[in-house]
Protein backbone atom coordinates (compact mmCIF):
# COMPACT_ATOMS: atom_id res chain seq x y z
CA UNK A 1 0.00 0.00 0.00
CA UNK A 2 1.42 3.45 -0.89
CA UNK A 3 2.58 5.58 2.02
CA UNK A 4 1.16 9.06 2.65
CA UNK A 5 3.35 11.67 0.95
CA UNK A 6 3.59 15.45 0.81
CA UNK A 7 5.26 17.82 -1.68
CA UNK A 8 8.90 18.88 -1.40
CA UNK A 9 10.85 21.13 -3.77
CA UNK A 10 14.31 20.06 -4.88
CA UNK A 11 17.01 22.55 -3.87
CA UNK A 12 20.01 20.98 -5.64
CA UNK A 13 21.31 17.84 -7.32
CA UNK A 14 24.98 16.85 -7.04
CA UNK A 15 27.00 14.23 -8.87
CA UNK A 16 28.19 11.59 -6.38
CA UNK A 17 30.34 9.39 -8.60
CA UNK A 18 29.89 7.22 -11.64
CA UNK A 19 26.20 7.42 -12.62
CA UNK A 20 25.14 8.42 -9.10
CA UNK A 21 23.62 11.59 -7.72
CA UNK A 22 22.51 13.06 -4.41
CA UNK A 23 19.21 14.91 -4.53
CA UNK A 24 18.46 17.49 -1.82
CA UNK A 25 15.43 19.35 -0.47
CA UNK A 26 14.81 21.50 2.61
CA UNK A 27 14.51 19.27 5.66
CA UNK A 28 11.25 19.75 7.56
CA UNK A 29 11.29 16.59 9.68
CA UNK A 30 13.37 14.93 12.36
CA UNK A 31 14.86 11.50 11.66
CA UNK A 32 17.31 8.97 12.98
CA UNK A 33 20.39 8.29 10.83
CA UNK A 34 19.71 5.12 8.84
CA UNK A 35 16.01 5.74 8.32
CA UNK A 36 14.35 5.81 4.90
CA UNK A 37 11.75 7.85 3.05
CA UNK A 38 9.44 6.92 0.18
CA UNK A 39 9.75 9.15 -2.89
CA UNK A 40 7.56 9.55 -5.96
CA UNK A 41 7.35 12.03 -8.82
CA UNK A 42 3.54 12.27 -8.65
CA UNK A 43 1.22 12.57 -5.62
CA UNK A 44 -0.24 9.11 -6.29
CA UNK A 45 2.69 7.82 -8.31
CA UNK A 46 4.86 4.74 -7.93
CA UNK A 47 7.00 4.96 -4.78
CA UNK A 48 10.50 3.76 -3.99
CA UNK A 49 12.30 3.73 -0.65
CA UNK A 50 15.60 5.55 -0.22
CA UNK A 51 17.82 5.87 2.83
CA UNK A 52 18.52 9.42 3.83
CA UNK A 53 22.17 10.20 3.08
CA UNK A 54 22.44 13.48 4.99
CA UNK A 55 23.07 14.38 8.62
CA UNK A 56 20.21 14.46 11.08
CA UNK A 57 20.85 18.15 11.84
CA UNK A 58 21.58 19.29 8.27
CA UNK A 59 19.36 22.01 6.83
CA UNK A 60 18.69 19.83 3.81
CA UNK A 61 17.57 16.23 3.54
CA UNK A 62 18.97 14.18 0.70
CA UNK A 63 19.01 10.75 -0.90
CA UNK A 64 21.69 8.99 -2.93
CA UNK A 65 20.61 7.16 -6.07
CA UNK A 66 22.21 5.63 -9.13
CA UNK A 67 20.84 4.80 -12.54
CA UNK A 68 19.51 1.28 -12.03
CA UNK A 69 19.13 -0.67 -15.32
CA UNK A 70 15.50 -1.54 -14.54
CA UNK A 71 14.81 1.43 -12.31
CA UNK A 72 11.81 3.35 -13.60
CA UNK A 73 11.96 5.94 -10.82
CA UNK A 74 15.73 6.47 -11.00
CA UNK A 75 15.37 7.46 -14.67
CA UNK A 76 12.78 10.01 -13.57
CA UNK A 77 14.98 11.29 -10.76
CA UNK A 78 17.92 11.67 -13.14
CA UNK A 79 15.91 14.34 -14.99
CA UNK A 80 15.05 16.30 -11.83
CA UNK A 81 16.46 19.84 -11.53
CA UNK A 82 16.45 22.40 -8.70
CA UNK A 83 12.93 23.72 -8.30
CA UNK A 84 11.25 20.50 -9.38
CA UNK A 85 8.61 19.07 -7.07
CA UNK A 86 8.72 15.56 -5.65
CA UNK A 87 6.58 13.75 -3.09
CA UNK A 88 8.10 12.42 0.10
CA UNK A 89 6.87 10.35 3.04
CA UNK A 90 7.77 10.84 6.67
CA UNK A 91 11.02 9.02 7.60
CA UNK A 92 10.76 5.56 9.12
CA UNK A 93 12.74 2.36 9.69
CA UNK A 94 14.82 0.63 12.34
CA UNK A 95 18.21 0.34 10.57
CA UNK A 96 19.51 3.03 12.88
CA UNK A 97 22.87 1.91 14.22
CA UNK A 98 24.11 1.73 17.76
CA UNK A 99 26.59 3.29 20.16
CA UNK A 100 29.97 1.62 20.63
CA UNK A 101 31.96 -0.60 18.26
CA UNK A 102 30.18 -1.82 15.13
CA UNK A 103 30.99 -3.12 11.66
CA UNK A 104 29.34 -1.51 8.65
CA UNK A 105 29.25 -3.39 5.33
CA UNK A 106 27.86 -1.87 2.13
CA UNK A 107 27.89 -2.04 -1.62
CA UNK A 108 26.45 0.33 -4.22
CA UNK A 109 24.09 2.98 -2.90
CA UNK A 110 23.71 0.85 0.23
CA UNK A 111 26.37 3.13 1.71
CA UNK A 112 23.74 5.89 2.09
CA UNK A 113 22.64 5.13 5.70
CA UNK A 114 26.28 5.01 6.79
CA UNK A 115 26.92 8.39 5.19
CA UNK A 116 24.04 9.72 7.27
CA UNK A 117 25.47 8.15 10.43
CA UNK A 118 28.91 9.65 9.77
CA UNK A 119 27.45 13.09 9.01
CA UNK A 120 25.46 12.83 12.25
CA UNK A 121 28.59 12.26 14.34
CA UNK A 122 28.25 8.49 14.81
CA UNK A 123 31.59 7.36 13.34
CA UNK A 124 33.48 6.66 16.56
CA UNK A 125 34.52 2.99 16.92
CA UNK A 126 32.96 2.12 13.56
CA UNK A 127 34.59 0.25 10.67
CA UNK A 128 33.13 0.42 7.16
CA UNK A 129 33.87 -2.17 4.46
CA UNK A 130 32.55 -0.92 1.12
CA UNK A 131 32.41 -2.87 -2.12
CA UNK A 132 32.26 -1.58 -5.70
CA UNK A 133 33.58 -2.43 -9.14
CA UNK A 134 35.76 0.64 -9.75
CA UNK A 135 37.19 3.56 -7.79
CA UNK A 136 34.56 6.00 -9.10
CA UNK A 137 31.75 3.86 -7.66
CA UNK A 138 32.77 4.23 -4.02
CA UNK A 139 30.07 6.76 -3.29
CA UNK A 140 30.96 9.14 -0.47
CA UNK A 141 34.58 7.97 -0.31
CA UNK A 142 36.13 11.41 0.30
CA UNK A 143 34.00 12.02 3.40
CA UNK A 144 34.41 8.46 4.63
CA UNK A 145 38.19 8.53 4.21
CA UNK A 146 38.42 11.74 6.23
CA UNK A 147 36.14 10.60 9.03
CA UNK A 148 37.02 6.92 9.34
CA UNK A 149 40.69 6.84 8.32
CA UNK A 150 42.15 3.34 8.54
CA UNK A 151 38.73 2.01 9.59
CA UNK A 152 37.49 2.51 6.04
CA UNK A 153 38.17 -0.35 3.59
CA UNK A 154 37.37 -0.17 -0.15
CA UNK A 155 37.16 -3.50 -1.97
CA UNK A 156 37.24 -3.09 -5.76
CA UNK A 157 36.29 -6.11 -7.84
CA UNK A 158 37.49 -4.61 -11.16
CA UNK A 159 40.07 -2.00 -10.18
CA UNK A 160 43.33 -1.59 -8.30
CA UNK A 161 45.60 1.13 -7.03
CA UNK A 162 46.43 3.21 -4.00
CA UNK A 163 43.98 2.73 -1.14
CA UNK A 164 42.00 -0.06 -2.79
CA UNK A 165 41.81 -3.72 -1.83
CA UNK A 166 41.59 -5.75 -5.05
CA UNK A 167 38.76 -8.26 -5.08
CA UNK A 168 35.17 -8.60 -4.02
CA UNK A 169 33.92 -7.44 -0.65
CA UNK A 170 32.83 -10.97 0.21
CA UNK A 171 36.30 -12.33 -0.56
CA UNK A 172 37.73 -9.81 1.91
CA UNK A 173 35.28 -11.06 4.54
CA UNK A 174 36.08 -14.69 3.78
CA UNK A 175 39.84 -14.25 4.18
CA UNK A 176 39.77 -12.72 7.66
CA UNK A 177 38.50 -13.44 11.16
CA UNK A 178 35.86 -11.15 12.64
CA UNK A 179 34.99 -10.25 16.24
CA UNK A 180 31.77 -11.79 17.50
CA UNK A 181 31.05 -9.27 20.25
CA UNK A 182 29.64 -6.40 18.17
CA UNK A 183 26.81 -5.69 15.74
CA UNK A 184 27.24 -5.96 11.97
CA UNK A 185 25.12 -3.71 9.76
CA UNK A 186 24.78 -4.83 6.14
CA UNK A 187 23.21 -2.66 3.46
CA UNK A 188 23.20 -3.17 -0.30
CA UNK A 189 22.20 -5.75 -2.86
CA UNK A 190 20.34 -8.87 -1.77
CA UNK A 191 23.07 -11.10 -3.21
CA UNK A 192 25.82 -9.36 -1.24
CA UNK A 193 23.84 -9.42 1.99
CA UNK A 194 23.04 -13.13 1.78
CA UNK A 195 26.63 -14.07 0.96
CA UNK A 196 28.17 -11.75 3.56
CA UNK A 197 25.77 -12.92 6.27
CA UNK A 198 26.61 -16.58 5.56
CA UNK A 199 30.33 -15.82 5.72
CA UNK A 200 30.05 -13.95 9.01
CA UNK A 201 28.01 -16.74 10.60
CA UNK A 202 30.63 -19.30 9.50
CA UNK A 203 33.26 -17.05 11.09
CA UNK A 204 31.44 -17.20 14.42
CA UNK A 205 29.39 -13.99 14.37
CA UNK A 206 26.01 -14.74 16.02
CA UNK A 207 23.00 -14.34 13.74
CA UNK A 208 21.43 -11.99 16.30
CA UNK A 209 24.35 -9.57 15.80
CA UNK A 210 23.68 -9.15 12.06
CA UNK A 211 21.24 -6.48 10.91
CA UNK A 212 20.53 -5.99 7.21
CA UNK A 213 18.72 -3.70 4.82
CA UNK A 214 18.30 -4.75 1.19
CA UNK A 215 18.58 -2.37 -1.76
CA UNK A 216 16.90 -3.67 -4.92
Amino acid sequence: MPLPVYPVDVTRVESSGSEAWTLFWKRDFRFLPGQVVALSVLPAGEQRLYSLATGSEDEEAGVLFNLAPDGWLTRQLQAVKPGCRLYCSAPFGSFTGSAGPAMWIANGTGVAPFLSMVLSGQSQEKCLIQGARTRSQFFGQDLLSRQLGDSYVRCASSDSGNGLVSGRLTAYLENREWPSDRPYYLCGSAAMIVEARDILIRKGVPFRNIVSEVYF
